[in-house]
């Protein structure tokens, strides 16, 4: 599958769901119905707009390396910037989550702070609308992306082919990255705080005791752990 058929995939279900959760919040205000739908399409929300940003970093990422290791054509990379100077996604893309976050938030500002709930409904119908004409916007850009990779990777394959004519054995492939790794601790002992910090402070409005540290408090130690193992095998490796 190519990488916008799992954009348009998470699209297909982020639309309706924000339809749905306007809708509940419209016919049942404040109910336990719309918190949910709320929830579930903030959470696929940021999801499929993480989804773009993922790809086009990784793409870049990509590109660069096979002009560094592979001998790719700069051109490539040239059009890739141009390709963001031009495109609107990748700010939408952020635009759109933090959108649907703040509506989140918002829908807690008049009992956690006092804010009228109009500017729930506000930024809530515009999150909608924002949120729907951005994906449209997002998949265009992807499509393009696509094809660009597409090209680079053609390209590799008739240098691969043209060295395999010529005799020249292939270039061996990297190692795969180690699983004991500073990054992968790190990513483990802060990541599972963020949902803690989210259920706490906005669905319970700051009261920790109805939100439990476990399986949080785990996946951290195991973070720890992890880093711990990392630094050891790297001052072995000096």
């Amino acid at each position: 599958m190519r990488m916008w058929h799992y954009f348009l995939a998470g699209a297909l279900l982020l639309a309706p769901a924000l339809l749905a959760t306007a809708v509940l919040g419209l016919a049942f205000d404040g109910s336990k119905k719309h918190l949910w739908a709320g929830l579930f399409t903030a959470t696929l929300g940021v999801g499929v707009h993480t989804l773009v940003i993922l790809f086009m970093l990784v793409t870049g990422r990509v590109l660069k390396e096979a002009i560094r290791v592979r001998r790719l054509s700069d051109s490539f990379l040239a059009e890739l910037n141009a390709f963001f100077g031009r495109k609107r996604a990748y700010p939408l893309a952020g635009l759109g989550a933090s959108s649907i976050v703040a509506a989140g938030v918002l829908g807690y500002s008049s009992r956690g702070f006092g804010i009228s709930p109009v500017w729930h409904w506000i930024v809530g119908i515009g999150t909608v609308l924002l949120n729907l004409w951005a994906l449209q916007e997002e998949l265009r850009a992807l499509k393009e992306n696509q094809r660009l990779v597409d090209r680079a990777a053609a390209e590799l394959d008739e240098f691969d082919r043209a060295q395999a004519a010529a005799g020249v054995p292939p270039e061996p492939e990297p190692p795969p990255a180690p699983i004991l790794s500073l990054k992968n601790g790190l990513t483990l002992l802060i990541a599972p705080w963020l949902p803690y910090l989210y259920w706490s402070l906005v669905v319970w409005r700051g009261d920790f005791t109805r939100m439990s540290v476990h399986p949080w408090l785990e996946l951290s130690a195991l973070g720890v752990l992890v880093t711990v193992l990392a630094l050891k095998r790297r001052a072995s490796a000096a």
